[in-house]
């Protein structure tokens, strides 16, 4: 690695945002999905509804179920996978 790519570096132990998001800077991205569907007309919901696939809706109102697994004897939880390609 060059020298120059090393001063653009994160060095270990130091935060990349270290201020952080400003208190009260806006609601999450968890909460405004959770206020956009609440504030859904019933037909509005349906609408939303009918274009997901059931097991999708299973997910939403039950959560996903517990994945475990074992490592050398020492139970572990797997490590989340983005589908890039389905945008999830």
């Amino acid at each position: 690695m060059g020298d120059r790519q090393k001063l653009f570096q994160f060095k270990p132990g130091v935060s990349g945002n270290p201020k952080g998001r400003p208190k009260g800077s806006g609601m999450s991205l968890k909460e405004y999905a959770r206020n956009f569907l609440k504030n859904m007309t019933d037909a509005e919901r349906n609408e939303y509804l009918n274009g997901l696939d059931p097991e999708t809706i299973w997910k939403m109102a039950e959560g996903n179920a517990p994945q475990k697994t074992t490592i050398d004897g020492e139970l572990k939880l797997p490590t989340p996978i983005m589908d890039v390609s389905k945008g999830k």
